[in-house]
Order: C-alpha cells, then structure tokens, then sequence
C-alpha cells in the first residue's frame, strides 16, 4: 500500500522524481566471526539490498539487515534479529543513494566498481515500523559515518524481497501476493 501510495504521488507531480540513484541490482554481505571480532562497534552481520525500478521508472530498493550481536544492538531484542525496510533512492549533488522516509536517515555511495558497491551512512534505520523511520540504526556510533562494502551477487539472493520478483510475474498480483 505504502509503495503504492509513493507512485501515484509521483505521477501527480508529474516526473519520475525518483528515476535516478544507485545501480539497480541485487547486492549482499555476509561478515565473518573474524571480521566482526576485528571491529566490535559494527552491528551488522549480513545485509541483502535489492535496488530496482518500479513500473513506473522509479528507483526504489528493499534491504535485509541480520544485526550482530555486538555494538549497540548487543543488548537490544534486535541482536541477531533480521529486519526489512523499504528505501527511496536519489542522485543528490551527484552522488547517488537511497533513503528512508520520514528521516529515518540515508546512505550513499561512495564508490562504485563491476564486482561491488560500498555504501556509507551516518544514520539509517532498518526494520519498517508502524511509525514513520525504522528500528535499528546501522551506524555503529550515531552521527559517524561508517561504509559497508556490498557485492554483486545474482539477483536470485534478492528474491523475496520487495515487488521487483512479483512485478516481473506475467498476471502477478502487484498487491500483495502472501505465497511469494
């Protein structure tokens, strides 16, 4: 509903406001024991990020985060927990990124190769509320900024989140389709 809302907003506007922004595709990390013991403050164990366009050219994107059990998240109800938000991408002063409505912060990208993307937020927070924004904020200091280097990986690693699997079903219910 929320998506749904969002595109007919921007059709009343009357552009594809949100058709620029980062890469489309499906981008993942899974950090090791190793690396997360090398950096205690980092409170993200894996992240899956699906960017894509919906049916109207707008950039949006949907991100799987797993959190570790360390940071700031260690003594919350969400370590090792895996939670879900829906971004609006952006080109802003020519940098390229995408955001979570209602000033639930943001994350560009800083650089950009064939093989990987790294993102850099200071403030972004995961897990779709009822409330506008998002649970956990993925920066390990609030306020810091932090990078987190993503891969390219199939876009079968990104199947299940977002519309873009439905969407691309010939006769797919747009709306809602609960077995997908």
């Amino acid at each position: 509903m929320k998506r749904t809302a969002l595109s007919v907003l921007f059709v009343a506007l009357g552009s594809s406001v949100l058709a620029e922004g980062p890469d489309a595709g499906c981008y993942a990390r899974d950090y090791s024991a190793a690396h997360l013991a090398k950096h205690p403050k980092q409170v993200v164990d894996d992240v899956v990020l699906w960017i894509y366009e919906d049916e109207l050219g707008n950039k949006l994107a949907d991100m799987d985060v797993t959190f570790a059990k360390q940071g700031h998240v260690a003594a919350s109800m969400f370590a090792g927990q895996t939670l879900n938000q829906f971004l609006l991408c952006f080109d802003s002063r020519g940098r390229a990124g995408c955001a979570v409505e209602c000033d639930g912060g943001a994350f560009v990208v800083v650089k950009d190769t064939p093989e990987a993307m790294t993102i850099e937020t200071e403030f972004l927070l995961v897990g779709d509320t009822e409330e506008c924004g998002g649970a956990v904020d993925m920066a390990e200091v609030p306020g810091k900024a932090v990078r987190y280097r993503l891969n390219r990986v199939a876009a079968s690693q990104c199947e299940g989140l977002g519309q873009p699997f439905l969407a691309t079903e010939p006769n797919a219910d747009i709306e809602g389709d609960e077995d997908k």
